[in-house]
């Protein structure tokens, strides 16, 4: 038996494991959890949620833990999920990317998906600002923002981060990385610690 070919099988076929096995330990090694890159439809953030509310009953012994994990996945899924308008425009790109991950005794929620150039700026500004702000404070505000007529987009968008910020009571890390005029990747990150209990 040629032990060459039990290694590396036909040539793509091959290549193709070299690949999964590089991303299954690169998943192992960084206590990847969940891991998910595509087209982000409420049908999928349904089903994924109800997955993953399994799987954290099973991989974390504290309760009140995998609830808010639960809760904070919950706000950062939905948030990304491709509304049918989005896709109407040929620019848009609707593939996304969902994951959890484990990080010395913390969860950490990470979401990636494309967001319009135009609304970096005040996406920014609004994260860093509820960075700074107290729970007190961030329950004031999203009370605030509630009450705001005619949010449209951009005001479910910030309630959402509001939101997140208050359960996780962890800062908000994000990324943008510019790709043209109309849209932009955007990243964002919640941690939820002990101190989110």
């Amino acid at each position: 038996m040629n032990l060459e070919n039990l290694e590396s099988g036909a040539d793509s076929a091959g290549e193709a494991l070299k690949i999964t096995y590089s991303t299954f330990k690169d998943m192992y090694d960084n206590n990847i959890i969940f891991g998910y890159r595509g087209i982000v439809t409420s049908d999928l953030v349904r089903a994924v949620l109800d997955i993953m509310g399994h799987r954290m009953d099973e991989e974390v012994s504290d309760k009140k833990m995998s609830k808010k994990v639960f809760n904070v996945m919950v706000e950062c899924f939905t948030n990304v999920y491709v509304d049918e308008e989005k896709l109407i425009d040929n620019e848009y790109d609707p593939m996304a990317m969902l994951m959890v991950k484990k990080v010395n005794g913390s969860y950490r929620v990470l979401t990636g998906n494309q967001v319009s150039t135009s609304s970096v700026k005040g996406l920014k500004e609004m994260i860093d600002r509820i960075n700074l702000m107290s729970n007190e404070e961030l329950k004031s505000f999203y009370q605030e923002m509630l009450q705001m007529e005619g949010a449209g987009d951009t005001g479910l968008t910030n309630l959402a981060i509001i939101d997140l910020a208050r359960k996780s009571k962890n800062k908000l890390v994000y990324n943008f990385k510019f790709e043209s005029t109309k849209f932009t990747f955007f990243t964002l990150e919640s941690e939820i610690s002990k101190n989110s209990l």
